[in-house]
């Protein structure tokens, strides 16, 4: 009988921290998808990513920027002394209005990358070519008397 009694408060127990970590559907789960029945995906599932080549041929070097969920003109390339570089400072803010309330998720994110500049490298011929999903930075090289 005492058997009995503790099993049943065991599941009765279960049962209560289930419930006390339930949340009405719409709300926002961390680890899960935010979910408000809406098919429109949230701005924090998308994939974002850069990443970089070095390339070098005839004309100089080039720098070339892979861009996946940023946009070009979200990247800033800047000289700093004999180094380039490359930095991107975002910031999001999802709002939700429902009949029950209001919230809001923010976050921000930032990219910081430096690349050291050859010795021969001319920094006042610097190019900067945008396409769709890539940019590159040349950098041709210096002339010499």
């Amino acid at each position: 009988m005492k058997s009995v009694l503790y099993l049943v408060s065991v599941l009765i127990m279960v049962a209560a921290a289930a419930q006390l970590h339930a949340q009405p559907p719409g709300y926002y789960n961390p680890g899960g998808s935010y979910n408000r029945g809406m098919d429109a995906p949230s701005s924090f599932q998308v994939q974002r990513r850069v990443r970089f080549r070095q390339d070098r041929d005839d004309s100089g070097y080039h720098l070339r920027i892979f861009l996946q969920g940023y946009s070009p003109e979200a990247i800033q390339v800047s000289v700093d002394g004999r180094s380039l570089l490359v930095e991107n400072v975002e910031a999001h803010r999802v709002e939700n209005r429902s009949e029950r309330g209001y919230s809001f998720v923010s976050s921000s994110s930032s990219m910081r990358r430096r690349f050291r500049l050859p010795w021969d490298a001319d920094v006042n011929g610097m190019q900067r070519t945008e396409n769709e999903g890539e940019i590159v930075i040349s950098l041709p090289y210096r002339a010499y008397p």
